[in-house]
């Protein structure tokens, strides 16, 4: 995967972790669920370690597991995470390879389909120690002797040259549009470094970008563009995700990929895309519901994401009129999270705009306040 003729080594770390907790919810033991799945215990010691990773395991073998672990009372929720925990361990040994930044860039996984937010988090959940969104909240194991790790936390060394390798996969990717995907993800995770390292470069990276595109449409730069700044929102720079938002939403196309991406992003859209050309296309396989509770949970003052959580709002309720009637809980939740925002001066006169339309057609649908807005 690091280049031709050459595979970066095999990594496990998060498929194991995963694979731990889901013996863990059944629950069985190493030792019972080694009997169960016909191996040793060495071998589901090993999976769950990373040792021998379980991404390595025929395909066949895998399949079997993963349907024995499902009969065998198994989350659901976790379960369904497998097949990306195993990509985020092929993504993180990948970006890690020592080669990165003379390999074939075309072998480079993260630019081989486009990132859901369930697997981001799963990548983050190795390189950040911060447990994935659809993770938390799990009933807890019973508790064991000795010290327990609480994720599949990477060593600091290989947290901080996943960041520094992300840049030279970015600069590298910015040579040719052909591999405009691996540059806009590499910029993405780049953006949740916690010690702000890429701040500077993603600023450069945006200057360029802004003076050389003007969107008249939608077209691959447009998503580029956008994860760059929302990158540097992440930063803490909101200002280039609100000219983003002020600029490049000039006609239905560029909304349209708005709302497709970050219905993609939270999982309504069932099937992986291999590239961005999916955006600009019509509002048609997703409902809305899931993206709504996602985008609503994020209306904080303090989000890096918050101007670009209203515009996002404003478009979906625009878009899908009887959305707010059919999620009543999220819709109160919207108002009074909106009345909120209103109050604060952390968003932009864009996003005050957006977000006073959006309170007033509520209260016009016969929503009112609990009390905890103004």
């Amino acid at each position: 995967m690091a280049g031709r003729g050459r595979s970066a080594g095999q990594r496990g770390e998060v498929t194991g972790y995963l694979f731990k907790l889901i013996r863990e919810s059944i629950p069985l033991t190493q030792e019972q669920l080694a009997v169960d799945l016909g191996v040793d215990r060495v071998t589901v010691q090993s999976w769950e370690s990373g040792r021998r990773p379980f991404t390595a395991v025929p395909l066949g073998q895998a399949i079997a597991v993963r349907h024995r672990l499902g009969r065998l009372g198994a989350n659901a929720t976790l379960l369904a995470a497998l097949e990306d925990a195993a990509e985020a361990d092929v993504i993180l040994a990948a970006v890690l390879d020592e080669q990165v930044d003379r390999c074939d860039i075309a072998e480079q996984p993260l630019g081989w389909s486009v990132l859901t937010h369930r697997l981001s988090d799963l990548i983050l959940w190795a390189v950040l120690g911060q447990t994935p969104t659809f993770a938390r909240g799990l009933p807890a194991a019973h508790p064991r002797r000795g010290p327990v790790a609480s994720g599949p936390t990477l060593p600091v060394d290989e947290q901080r040259a996943f960041f520094a390798h992300l840049r030279v996969l970015a600069e590298r990717a910015a040579a040719g549009r052909e591999h405009v995907l691996l540059h806009r993800q590499a910029c993405f995770l780049a953006g949740m470094d916690p010690t702000q390292a890429a701040a500077g470069w993603l600023t450069q990276t945006t200057r360029r970008t802004h003076r050389r595109t003007t969107f008249h449409t939608w077209s691959p730069l447009w998503p580029d563009a956008r994860s760059v700044a929302t990158s540097l929102a992440n930063q803490g720079d909101p200002e280039p995700l609100r000219d983003f938002l002020a600029r490049a939403h000039p006609d239905d196309a560029c909304e349209r990929a708005a709302l497709n991406y970050s219905a993609y992003w939270v999982g309504e859209v069932p099937y992986r895309q291999r590239d961005d050309s999916f955006m600009p296309g019509a509002l048609a396989c997703w409902h809305g519901s899931i993206l709504l509770r996602h985008l609503v949970e994020r209306l904080d003052p303090g989000h890096p994401f918050v101007d670009l959580n209203i515009h996002n709002v404003w478009a979906l309720l625009a878009a899908r009129r009887g959305l707010t009637l059919d999620n009543p809980t999220a819709s109160q939740a919207l108002l009074d999270r909106g009345v909120r925002l209103l109050d604060s001066d952390r968003i932009s006169a864009q996003s005050r705009q957006e977000l006073t339309s959006i309170v007033y057609r509520l209260r016009a649908d016969g929503l009112t306040g609990t009390g905890t807005g103004r």
